[in-house]
């Protein structure tokens, strides 16, 4: 294997991940991809739809003073499960320092913790709810436990006088609360303006203006209650006026009124030391109106309506659902020709176009996906029935790679499913395909490839399932001893990303092929993994008294073929641990990493692979008291060790220049237990 192959799994991740984030941030994307739909958390507490209306002005000047928003009065709690072992406390100030009481919290899953259920949730338009949301007491105090350690959460606080605060990145440790410290409100900057009729440039009364604030975690993770933005509404002359706009950078100013089209502004840079004035100017639109139904002529209701408009002069888009009867409605759009993608569960889309504004019939009609009709056998040649399938592409140009369908989640069989001999897989979309058959006794096996076509048969598949290959070898620790109790974990083949944490970020875009199995040594150090799918992969050893071992590029391809890996050699390694210090307090959120140091470059033997396996790369949080220790020992080498706060405000720069100020040698010599560095982090 040479160097090109062992980085093709970086540029893999690469490709796909940065396609995703394309497609979130608004690129027209399709990524096979498939995955569940997200499941979200509900909160235990009723959620408060939160919106703001700042004040308009009753001549033809903007007024100065923001009359009393309006709100919808619900319960909310001032805590939740704080008799949890771990989860999130803090405390929001107004500027001064003055407790804010009756603020609101809302927790929400961490918008770069799982980038794969927030594109599917985006590309289907569904809203995330919080996980949790709050107010403060009258001390401006919160608590939120969390039931669950682990996972990647952001705060955000959200007042109708301030600039909402986004406190990001937050990883929850098993019993550790985290202290957010004070929150504090800022000032916020004034965005006033005038929403006109584009032809006679008069002011538009009772016009809704939304103000939003670009970024990807406030589009895929939008304030809850300002899905569209924070409303103003215009005065009988058009006025509109904000005073709770972010302090600096940029916004989109979007308006909407009866009868007139929506346009946007977008990626308006404003000041914070003078009022921010803007006009906006709107055209009388049409809607568009019409029905979906089904190749015979039934309803289909819940189909997702887009329109987008077809020229690039003029970019507005417009959504709407059907209802029951199928009919739907688009908001009002300017003039000119859309194109009109519908979309539904168990329907292909469908795209029509031109479809011009104005148009009251259009009739959509979506054709239902198709069923496949499949048989399964054991090894032994025995029908079998229960059993969990998958639905892969397949790629014809390269048949040994699969790849995700996001029309398509797993399914589980049973007997119930079958008509006759065969079971019936529906909501199989257009395409050329295999399926993925699992179940408890053997290895995950792919099918032949099949083509589901509107013009042909439904496909018939029949597929035995194979015992599969096994992988075996011996763990041995650095004076050859047998290391018992060692834990041998099969994994994805990750080449020389394995080790840099972007490949475990963006591992959830690619299909599993690999099937994951866990074994641990006996007392000679020896292991055997068996049932294992047909594909390239990897073991990774761990065990606490040693530094995790790794042995990559193990492929198997046979029925009852078995690789011995051999020896797979555990160093003693070291711990490495210590304090974090922000200002000299000892604080939590605190991330420490190891890497390898500046410049450096893989040696490669003569097949490609790094010699001494992959880079050595690992991070650790500190706990809410600054404490840090890292959960994998440390090879000797020379190394480099940084830290920054992780938690925060998301300033991306203040992260580096933390990282640069910390960054530091460590040397790891061989027979030390452990090693000691604290760090201190200037405020």
């Amino acid at each position: 294997m040479n160097a090109a192959k062992l980085l093709l799994p970086v540029l893999l991740v690469a490709g796909i991940g940065a396609a995703a984030w394309f497609a979130m941030s608004g690129g027209d994307v399709d990524i096979p991809i498939d995955g569940p739909e997200p499941k979200i958390e509900q909160p235990s507490e009723t959620q408060k739809p939160h919106s703001e209306t700042p004040a308009v002005a009753t001549n033809e000047t903007p007024t100065t003073a923001p009359q009393d928003p309006k709100r919808v009065e619900v319960k909310v709690a001032t805590s939740v499960h704080t008799d949890a072992a771990q989860g999130i406390r803090g405390r929001v100030v107004l500027p001064g320092g003055q407790p804010a009481p009756e603020t609101d919290v809302f927790l929400l899953r961490g918008s770069t913790s799982d980038p794969l259920a927030l594109y599917l949730a985006h590309r289907r338009g569904q809203k995330t709810e919080p996980i949790a949301h709050v107010r403060t007491d009258e001390q401006g105090a919160f608590a939120i436990g969390m039931e669950k350690a682990g996972d990647t959460f952001d705060l955000r606080v959200v007042s109708d006088e301030h600039p909402e605060i986004q406190h990001k990145s937050i990883k929850v440790r098993s019993e550790d609360w985290y202290d957010a410290g004070d929150l504090e409100l800022t000032t916020g900057s004034i965005v006033q303006g005038r929403v006109l009729d584009e032809d006679g440039k008069f002011g538009l009364p009772e016009a809704r203006v939304y103000l939003t604030i670009p970024g990807m975690a406030h589009q895929m993770l939008p304030t809850p209650g300002r899905e569209r933005g924070i409303l103003a509404v215009t005065d009988s002359n058009g006025f509109f006026r904000y005073t709770n706009a972010p302090r600096g950078g940029t916004i989109n100013l979007g308006a909407e009124s009866s009868d007139y089209a929506f346009f946007e502004l977008q990626n308006q840079q404003i000041k914070d030391n003078a009022p921010n004035d803007f006009t906006i100017e709107l055209s009388r639109g049409l809607p568009i109106s019409g029905i979906v139904v089904d190749g015979q002529g039934r309803p289909v209701g819940g189909a997702t309506v887009l329109a987008t408009a077809q020229s690039a002069k003029q970019p507005q888009s417009g959504q709407a659902a059907s209802g029951s009867d199928g009919h739907f409605a688009l908001p009002i759009l300017r003039a000119g020709p859309y194109q009109i993608l519908v979309s539904a569960p168990n329907y292909e889309d469908v795209v029509e176009k031109p479809v011009f504004a104005g148009a009251d019939d259009v009739r959509i009609v979506m054709e239902q996906r198709g069923r496949v009709r499949l048989r399964v056998f054991s090894s032994k040649g025995q029908a079998i029935k229960n059993f969990t399938v998958g639905l892969k592409r397949y790629f014809a140009n390269n048949p040994s790679s699969i790849g995700k369908v996001p029309e398509f989640r797993d399914v589980r069989i049973t007997p119930g499913d079958y008509d006759g001999d065969y079971a019936n897989i529906r909501n199989v979309p257009n395409g050329e395909f295999v399926f993925q058959i699992m179940d408890n006794e053997h290895a995950k096996t792919l099918t032949t490839n099949f083509v589901m076509a509107a013009d042909k048969e439904s496909p018939t598949v029949e597929v035995t399932l194979t015992l599969g290959a096994a992988i075996l070898g011996q763990v041995v620790d650095d004076a050859g001893a047998p290391v018992a109790g060692a834990t041998v974990v099969t994994d994805m083949n990750g080449g020389i990303a394995v080790e840099t944490g972007f490949f475990e970020m963006f591992r959830s875009f690619l299909p599993d092929k690999h099937t994951t199995r866990s074994e641990k040594t006996g007392p000679d150090g020896r292991f055997r993994l068996t049932r294992l799918a047909f594909a390239d992969y990897m073991l990774r050893v761990s065990h606490a008294d040693y530094c995790e071992g790794t042995s990559m590029d193990i492929g198997v391809a046979n029925e009852g073929e078995e690789r011995d890996v051999g020896v797979i050699r555990l160093r003693r390694g070291t711990i490495v641990e210590g304090m974090c210090r922000v200002g000299g307090r000892g604080t939590g959120q605190v991330k420490v990493m190891i890497g390898p140091p500046t410049g450096y470059r893989p040696e490669l033997d003569a097949q490609g692979k790094p010699v001494g396996g992959p880079m050595f790369t690992a991070t650790a949080i500190s706990d809410g008291e600054g404490r840090y220790r890292f959960t994998k020992r440390v090879p000797p080498g020379t190394y480099k060790i940084h830290a920054f706060k992780e938690a925060g405000n998301d300033d991306v720069f203040g992260r580096f220049k933390q990282m640069k100020e910390t960054e530091r040698p460590l040397t790891v010599g061989s027979g030390q237990d452990v090693l000691v560095m604290d760090f201190d982090i200037a405020m």
